[in-house]
């Protein structure tokens, strides 16, 4: 009960951290960030020599950086697919499936009032058919640990990585302000890491596939 406690008074400062920043300093740590995220993707596709891309993003809210300058430009680069989470609630498992996101996506919201794409158009994909996944985060630390909002959604979704050593794909990317950065989270065993995080001030990379 006392880590439950800890965790949720952690997720609330945090929050409240993020949402204090001045609609500037948003903005201004958004294009910061989208330049390292274009460095990131240029130096992933040479090191790997994948020619195109499946990427997910989010639609920003609740004082996250923003990531509509960045969703622009890989609307404007061809080698990039991009996608967005549906979320798909059961009474026992909460996960996410991925639908592509263009200008022209049709949207509707979810149960927590954020924009997706309809499941029908086009149809979804799964975790495992993306490369890389840029996630919204409450909280991070030096060593990958992400604190989300509480619901399990990604770490539900990509719990496949865990049980091979062999499966580093998806490259799971955070992406947040610098503000959000702790010096050790709680965790539990369920709990997927982050390869790397974003921010204005750059990218950290965290060395956390078993390959």
């Amino acid at each position: 009960m006392t880590d439950l406690l800890n965790s949720d008074l952690l997720r609330k400062k945090l929050r409240l951290q993020r949402q204090s920043l001045s609609d500037a300093q948003q903005l201004h740590h958004a294009q910061q960030a989208k330049q390292y995220l274009h460095d990131f993707l240029i130096h992933f596709q040479n090191s790997t020599a994948q020619k195109t891309l499946n990427i997910a993003f989010f639609l920003a809210q609740d004082g996250e950086m923003p990531t509509a300058q960045a969703i622009e430009m890989l609307w404007q680069s061809s080698p990039y697919t991009l996608f967005l989470p549906i979320l798909k609630s059961t009474p026992h498992d909460g996960h996410m499936v991925f639908a592509e996101y263009t200008p022209n996506s049709p949207m509707k919201p979810n149960q927590f009032g954020i924009l997706e794409p309809s499941l029908n158009h086009p149809l979804p994909i799964t975790g495992k058919e993306l490369d890389i996944v840029l996630t919204p985060l409450v909280g991070f630390d030096s060593s990958g640990n992400r604190m989300g909002m509480g619901g399990g959604y990604y770490d539900r979704t990509f719990q496949f990585k865990q049980q091979s050593s062999k499966i580093s794909s998806p490259r799971l990317i955070g992406w947040a302000h610098s503000c959000q950065q702790v010096t050790q989270l709680p965790t539990n065993f369920w709990d997927i890491p982050l390869n790397g995080v974003i921010t204005e001030m750059g990218l950290m990379n965290f060395n956390v596939d078993k390959t």
